[in-house]
């Protein structure tokens, strides 16, 4: 980018969550990442008031992107509650894009969050609001209904696993987790 591309928010925000992935969270400056987007600093502050606000912008958009977003997303897909079960895998494995950072973001979150108490206490939000949809999902299917919060607690407990193991095929791991619990092979959609 140069001086005179115009950066929105949203540019700042993304280049935010490309520096936690790369550099962790001492990677959230607006010194660092005007550096890295090519621009000069007064950018920055054209659109945050401080890096605090950045850091709660980018946290704000990380629950909405990987949580809202993904649950409206299943919830307009099968009726069938362990249909969506899949379809949530599919989704919420899927490859994270370069422009957040890649697959590494995940983790460079969790990390973030062991040492700042604004993510940490996002975390623990969007944590709590995704295991309580992947519970209601399990309490509507007939056979895993009996064990739901547990099941979502291993299902999610593999993702997080997956990811910082940094598992080639996050999807393959927790399908094969989702089978076992269903006690059989996944449906074959309609």
């Amino acid at each position: 980018m140069t001086e005179k591309t115009k950066l929105t928010a949203l540019d700042w925000i993304k280049g935010g969550f490309r520096s936690l992935a790369s550099d962790g969270p001492q990677g959230l400056k607006a010194e660092v990442l005007a550096r890295k987007l090519k621009v000069s600093k007064g950018s920055f502050y054209w659109h945050f008031k401080d890096v605090a606000a950045l850091k709660t912008a980018m946290l704000d958009h990380w629950e909405e992107l990987a949580t809202q977003q993904i649950i409206a997303q299943v919830d307009a897909g099968s009726p069938d509650p362990k249909q969506r079960l899949y379809d949530l895998i599919e989704i919420a494995a899927s490859e994270v894009s370069e422009e957040y950072g890649a697959n590494g973001v995940s983790n460079a979150l969790r990390n973030w969050a062991q040492f700042d108490e604004l993510a940490r206490a996002y975390t623990t939000k969007i944590d709590r609001r995704r295991l309580e949809y992947v519970e209601s999902l399990f309490s509507q299917v007939p056979q895993t209904r009996k064990h739901a919060k547990i099941n979502a607690q291993i299902l999610y407990a593999t993702l997080i696993g997956a990811e910082q193991l940094d598992q080639a095929d996050t999807k393959a791991c927790l399908a094969q987790t989702l089978d076992i619990m269903m006690g059989s092979e996944r449906p074959i959609p309609a």
